[in-house]
């Protein structure tokens, strides 16, 4: 193992943008990132993970992580937005993959990083999938995208996330070995080091069981009807609300 301290994704909007600067991203790509940073606060609005952890955090931790090994603008805004087609809510109040979904995701990003968005819910990667992968292969042309799932799980495990939303169970050695064998596969040993890295840290994770979410699932905080109406109200009168 590298001597290298492990890299944390950063959680804040902020945070990345310092994070493009020091890598020499030109201020175009950063622009960039903060117009999908405010794509993501509209569509996650309101949406938290398994940990409880809010979503919006969650997307910049993804684009971070896969800034962190991969330069490519369009695989560091496709990782901010990876769950927009299975959990963003969009204007028009719909969740899901839809014609009109995309060509309107299509025109705030680009084709590009659109497919990958788009792509990247054709990859299967769910408990097991990366040992099946690790042994069986996957298509050549899902290599941007595995590159996109194997960054998300950095974020994911980098704050002891699968411990207190252990949606893995006791196989998360075995998906950390499997997903580092498929980072070296796509000649990435410094993710691959990472991910081995983070995984150890899951030796100790005893003191986190009373911490351990209740629901394990996704969830919602919404405004009640009446606090909706003023915030209506407030928008109409040009105060600081975004009507999404």
């Amino acid at each position: 193992m590298s001597a290298t301290p492990l890299f944390y994704p950063k959680q804040t909007n902020n945070g990345l943008y310092c994070q493009l600067h020091a890598a020499g991203h030109p201020t175009a790509e950063i622009l960039r990132v903060q117009h999908a940073y405010r794509l993501c606060s509209k569509l996650f609005n309101g949406r938290f993970r398994k940990t409880e952890r809010a979503f919006i955090c969650h997307a910049v931790g993804a684009g971070s992580s896969m800034a962190h090994f991969d330069r490519r603008i369009d695989l560091i805004i496709a990782s901010m937005l990876h769950a927009a087609y299975d959990s963003g809510q969009f204007p028009d109040g719909r969740i899901g993959l839809s014609d009109a979904h995309r060509h309107w995701l299509k025109a705030q990003v680009g084709e590009t990083t659109e497919r990958l968005v788009r792509d990247y819910l054709e990859l299967p990667f769910g408990p097991g999938k990366p040992e099946q992968h690790a042994q069986t292969g996957y298509p050549e042309e899902q290599r941007e995208v595995m590159l996109m799932a194997l960054t998300h799980e950095v974020d994911d495990m980098a704050d002891a996330g699968l411990a207190l939303a252990p949606k893995y169970g006791a196989s998360i050695v075995a998906r950390a070995e499997a997903c580092a064998y498929l980072a070296r596969q796509l000649g990435q040993e410094a993710l691959a080091q990472t991910l081995e890295g983070h995984a150890q840290t899951y030796t100790d994770m005893a003191w986190t069981a009373e911490l351990e979410a209740e629901q394990l699932e996704g969830f919602r905080i919404a405004p009640n009807m009446l606090t909706y109406i003023r915030l209506q109200r407030d928008s109409w009168r040009g105060k600081a609300v975004q009507v999404f």
